[in-house]
């Protein structure tokens, strides 16, 4: 899983992603270390702890919790071979909502 520079979450346009269920990237909030988020958002994401999920496009994420009980947040994003996607992660800072 890589750390690139691209700190963007491409739109899942893919047609296969019609079947996969997550939040809107706009809620995240990335730069090149972390991904913040508030707690629904996070519950929202799919976790793949262990594994990578089926289907492989631009846009899709997941979460994934490592074994020190760290959080990431990881998606697929475009290369420059349009064939291919990147494969990008960032830990995940989960704030509270403010009530103001």
């Amino acid at each position: 899983m890589g750390n690139n520079i691209d700190v963007h979450i491409p739109p899942m346009a893919d047609p296969l992603g019609r079947h996969w269920q997550q939040p809107t990237a706009e809620g995240i909030l990335i730069d090149g270390k972390h991904a913040v988020m508030d707690n629904q958002t996070f519950s929202a994401l799919a976790e793949y702890s262990g594994s990578v999920p089926s289907g492989v496009y631009p846009g899709k994420m997941w979460k994934a919790i490592s074994s020190d009980g760290r959080k990431f947040l990881r998606w697929y994003g475009i290369a420059d071979d349009l064939r291919l996607c990147t494969c990008n992660q960032r830990e995940i800072l989960i704030v509270e909502a403010s009530n103001g």
